[in-house]
């Protein structure tokens, strides 16, 4: 099972049988990998995107009249419009955490529930190039040049077909500095909160959807640091029953993506 599947598997669990009623928002949604398998299962399941440079990809034929664009940081839905929002590895682009999150608290109904997968700083392995702590040194530091020409000359690294050490290097680090943004669990945690209820971690279910019946050797504790340190947090939460929706106007409230502001159309 790939993160994908998982998404759509856990989006109908925590649905929790209203799935003849339910509307879906995949936030981030790429090429709507999983915004295609819910709508297989009959859920009424959107995704937007903001199409960044950094690699989207485009969606197949079938799926791209449910994906819309994100325009300013602005999704384009009215409020109180989703039952379940998910977000699979989008928050380690977003550069402005609070906007995106205002945005995905404001389409949320109140009680709806909130999916997220991504990777907080603490994590061991950088999974977008392969190479371990590579995004623990700071932006633009010529120390994780050297470094990561290091670990490329012995083995490390994805996407280095057709490219020399050198060049893979120097582009995997230019993409990290311009594309991503990695933040402490706590810095995560407390801006989560502001609109959610506290994280619930579901990184063991996530184990075990991914290695069966192998994931039960781990106890819980060792499954989830596992999972944390290799592949990033799983967790869920909600939009509180008396939440206020905050709206922020485009003069300055936005979320980037690979470094650059967000662009999406209009869409009741």
């Amino acid at each position: 099972m790939d993160n994908y599947q998982y998404c759509a598997q856990t989006a109908v669990a925590l649905l929790n049988g209203k799935i003849d009623t339910a509307r879906v928002l995949d936030f981030g949604c790429g090429a709507g990998q999983v915004v295609g398998l819910l709508r297989a299962s009959s859920i009424s399941a959107v995704g937007c995107e903001a199409f960044y440079g950094g690699g989207t990809t485009p969606a197949r034929k079938d799926i791209a009249p449910f994906i819309y664009p994100i325009h300013n940081g602005v999704v384009p839905f009215p409020a109180e419009s989703f039952d379940l929002v998910l977000n699979n590895q989008v928050m380690e682009h977003v550069e402005d955490l609070d906007a995106a999150l205002s945005e995905i608290c404001r389409v949320a109904k109140p009680g709806g529930i909130v999916l997220s997968l991504f990777p907080d700083k603490a994590v061991w392995r950088e999974g977008h190039c392969g190479v371990p702590f590579l995004h623990w040194f700071p932006k633009h530091s010529s120390v994780r040049v050297y470094y990561a020409y290091a670990m490329r000359s012995i083995g490390f690294g994805h996407f280095t077909q057709g490219k020399s050490r050198w060049l893979w290097t120097t582009d995997t680090c230019d993409w990290l500095d311009k594309w991503t943004v990695y933040r402490s669990y706590d810095e995560i945690a407390d801006t989560y909160r502001r609109y959610f209820t506290p994280m619930q971690h579901i990184e063991c279910q996530w184990l075990e959807a991914r290695l069966g019946v192998i994931a039960r050797l781990f106890p819980a504790r060792l499954g989830r640091l596992f999972v944390n340190k290799m592949a990033g947090m799983v967790f869920t939460c909600t939009k509180p029953q008396n939440a206020q929706n905050k709206v922020h106007d485009d003069s300055g409230r936005h979320f980037v993506r690979n470094g650059a502001k967000a662009t999406v159309s209009g869409l009741a």
